[in-house]
């Protein structure tokens, strides 16, 4: 078999045999300007093209993330409107540039990459001040095309590639030598010729850059290039240390306000993931219980539901995305009051299910993809029919004897729940739900419980105010 060296040959065979509808697609999208009011029309018809990217960008437009107000979208002309051009624009080519990668049977050292380039752009969007939109967005893509090239050669399944990627990760700093060892090209050129190929925008050559000016879109991107690749060292680690004294610098937080920050947006990159019909990324991802596990071991203080209580509350006052509040939300009940199975499940209009969509403890990564709850089969004397009805919330004891129906299928132990419902004025926004991993809860918990859950209805009904602004 003949050997692939060089710039020309490897180009040849990526843009001939692997990713058309990089060549096709990307391209359009690329091309849109947000300044021209026709290209919103011009945006709708190449989603409407394709059944399957319309469904998924739509399924992504729902989102909590983009669509706060929690109105259901149906139409891709509406998102634009409701959601925005920008944000519509970005959810296309990402779910354009995703598939294009999963197509067939991707390899696992393919999947491995990708997952890194995506956890970097959901860190390096929240990086950037949620008022700056448009370069939130241009972030979150540069981040996510910050590999292109590495992407672009396991895609060839090619064994050179493979060994280049593979020694790369175990010698990162020997970059360029590996590649031309390998290829016989370097990496960096054989990215900016991708860029331009696909005419994927100035901002990508600006975002490949190794050195690049403090707060320009390649500094974001490096810097959270660097923290999905460094995450699961730990939090502790030299590396982890020194990358969140730079999101603590750039976003004004603390220490540990930055480290709980790249801990949500790693949870984030979870959820994202499932919303863009990307789940084989999600156990490649990394684990936060794992990564809080290589901490020095602390004793409890009896303080930390002030301190996650406090966090909370900081990132409503800055007025921070309705996903991260959330998740922040979720994180409060399990660390903060010591629930170990906390879930928010939000309600899908489209099904009329509550959807697990932030969860955190033990065996809860499984209720995303194997529970719901769809009102229509709640029994009339369950405990959820009743609690619906009486917008209270619930304390199920293992004791009591009452029929728990839909949910059965997040407790299976004879054990002890919270649920309490929140609502958005008077339609269902989701289920607050946690449990005892069939232990007894506490009178605090119960106090705790109530209070976050009261708190987070503040949160929506402020979300979707200035939403509605």
């Amino acid at each position: 078999m003949q050997e692939i060296r060089g710039l020309q040959a490897w180009m040849k065979l990526i843009l001939n045999q692997q990713m058309p509808a990089l060549d096709v697609v990307v391209q359009q999208i690329c091309q849109l300007d947000e300044r021209n009011e026709g290209n919103a029309d011009d945006l709708a018809k190449i989603v409407l093209r394709d059944a399957g990217l319309t469904a998924k960008v739509l399924r992504v437009a729902n989102a909590v993330h983009y669509n706060r107000s929690g109105k259901p979208i149906h139409t891709v002309s509406r998102a634009i409107i409701q959601v925005g051009f920008l944000e519509i624009k970005n959810i296309t080519l990402a779910s354009s540039l995703i598939d294009s990668f999963l197509q067939g049977k991707p390899r696992q050292l393919l999947l491995q990459q990708l997952t890194q380039s995506f956890h970097a752009a959901v860190q390096a969007r929240a990086l950037v001040p949620r008022a700056d939109a448009a370069k939130r967005e241009l972030v979150f893509i540069a981040a996510l095309l910050r590999h292109i090239g590495k992407l672009a050669l396991l895609a060839t399944r090619e064994p050179a590639a493979e060994h280049f990627v593979r020694e790369c990760r175990e010698y990162p700093d020997d970059e360029h030598a590996i590649a031309m060892k390998h290829l016989g090209i370097g990496i960096d050129s054989l990215n900016r010729e991708l860029v331009k190929e696909w005419k994927l925008g100035d901002f990508m050559l600006d975002a490949l850059q190794q050195s690049a000016p403090a707060g320009s879109i390649g500094a974001l991107v490096n810097l959270a290039d660097s923290i999905s690749v460094h995450l699961t060292e730990g939090l502790q680690s030299p590396a982890m240390l020194e990358n969140c004294t730079q999101v603590a610098q750039l976003c004004q937080l603390t220490l540990e306000e930055s480290q709980q920050q790249v801990l949500l947006m790693a949870e984030e990159a979870a959820l994202t993931a499932n919303q863009y019909n990307a789940e084989s990324l999600v156990s490649l991802l990394p684990n936060r219980a794992q990564i809080l596990a290589q901490n020095t071991e602390s004793k409890p203080t009896g303080y930390e539901f002030s301190v996650q209580l406090n966090t909370l509350l900081k990132l409503q006052r800055v007025s921070d995305s309705l996903s991260r509040l959330l998740h922040a939300t979720v994180i409060c009940l399990q660390e903060g009051v010591g629930l170990p199975r906390v879930a928010l499940l939000l309600m899908d209009f489209q099904s009329k299910s509550f959807v697990p969509s932030y969860v955190a403890g033990r065996d809860t990564q499984l209720w995303r993809n194997q529970a719901a709850i769809a009102l229509e089969q709640l029994r009339k004397g369950e405990v959820l029919h009743d609690l619906l009805r009486s917008e209270q919330m619930l304390w199920h004891k293992k004791l009591n004897g009452a029929d728990i129906g839909a949910l059965q299928q997040f407790l299976p132990y004879d054990g002890d729940c919270f649920v309490a419902p929140i609502r958005l004025e008077r339609r269902l926004f989701g289920l607050l739900y946690a449990d005892a991993a069939g232990k007894p809860l506490t009178d605090r918990q119960q106090t705790e419980f109530e209070l976050t859950a009261q708190l987070l209805t503040l949160i929506v009904q402020q979300s979707d105010g200035k939403a509605t602004d």
